[in-house]
């Protein structure tokens, strides 16, 4: 079984050499990054990991696509580069 935490590896891995040769984005599909991690053929069952990786990944500026016409997933991630921060900050009211 892989973890959330081997998917989100592998996006910053993904992310990091996007950046090094110089691209403006890097769009991620979650069934095609799902089938590059793990070795079991895709489950609904598991793909909730791969698609939580994608969104903690997520900065203010990444796009979030959803491709109808793919039958395995519907969420792809258009991530901008170069990467600044991975989440906003967590508004936490008046103190």
């Amino acid at each position: 079984m892989v973890s959330t935490e081997q998917f989100r590896q592998e996006i910053r891995s993904r992310l990091e050499r996007a950046s090094a040769q110089g691209g403006q984005h890097l769009t991620i599909e979650c069934g095609e990054l799902y089938r590059s991690v793990s070795s079991p053929p895709v489950s609904n069952r598991w793909m909730i990991f791969c698609c939580n990786a994608m969104r903690a990944e997520m900065a203010i500026s990444d796009e979030v696509i959803f491709d109808y016409a793919t039958k395995e997933t519907l969420l792809k991630v258009k991530y901008r580069l170069p990467r600044t921060k991975t989440r906003p900050p967590v508004d936490r009211g008046p103190e």
